[in-house]
């Protein structure tokens, strides 16, 4: 009798060693929520305190870090179950609200020059992609003096319309790259989403 196998371990070697190639240390594919960045986030500390990192970019990275998987679980827009359903009302968070999981996709690394980067990747809609765009493009080339200017301001003047947090993150961010870092939104094959990415380096 022959068993069919489904397992091909081939292919995780390869899958890992792109990995490996790409000068990936970390790589989550999921469902994200508080437990699961506090886990990684725990063992990003960890790495890098082996890997004895300066404290300043160790710090700069792991700030980082928590804001863009904080991003990711608050404007995903793809969830379990999903924005437009109805929630599990039987499934509830500490905060005693229905939960919905949002999925999200978090890779750090370091490039051969010795650059770190720590990319975070989720589904957006079509709809809000030039808004991200404008509001992206409007902070890029700032340095990190006019940064911190612009997110006093922010916080002084209150969150936008639409924020789920102080209004600040993307700013945020930017400043703790000092200027250096990136993002991409690319069509998607799922109707009215495309997939936003955000890369910060160090």
């Amino acid at each position: 009798m022959t068993v069919s196998q489904r397992l091909n371990g081939t292919s995780y070697l390869t899958f890992r060693k792109e990995l490996e190639d790409r000068g990936i240390v970390f790589s989550y594919s999921g469902y994200l929520n508080e437990v699961i960045l506090s886990g990684i986030g725990n063992a990003l500390r960890t790495k890098m305190t082996i890997d004895q990192t300066d404290a300043k970019v160790s710090r700069a990275v792991f700030s980082t870090f928590v804001e863009q998987v904080q991003n990711v679980i608050r404007y995903s827009a793809e969830t379990t179950p999903p924005v437009d359903e109805e929630p599990l009302h039987g499934v509830l968070d500490d905060d005693g609200e229905p939960t919905i999981l949002p999925y999200g996709l978090v890779v750090i690394g370091e490039y051969p020059d010795g650059t770190r980067f720590v990319t975070c990747c989720n589904m957006v809609r079509s709809t809000d992609t030039q808004k991200l765009r404008n509001q992206l493009d409007s902070i890029r080339g700032l340095d990190r003096k006019e940064l911190g200017a612009l997110m006093r301001q922010q916080l002084k003047d209150g969150p936008p319309e639409g924020s789920k947090g102080a209004g600040v993150g993307f700013i945020s961010m930017a400043r703790e790259a000092n200027g250096k870092w990136e993002y991409d939104i690319v069509e998607s094959a799922k109707d009215d989403f495309d997939l936003f990415c955000f890369e910060a380096h160090f």
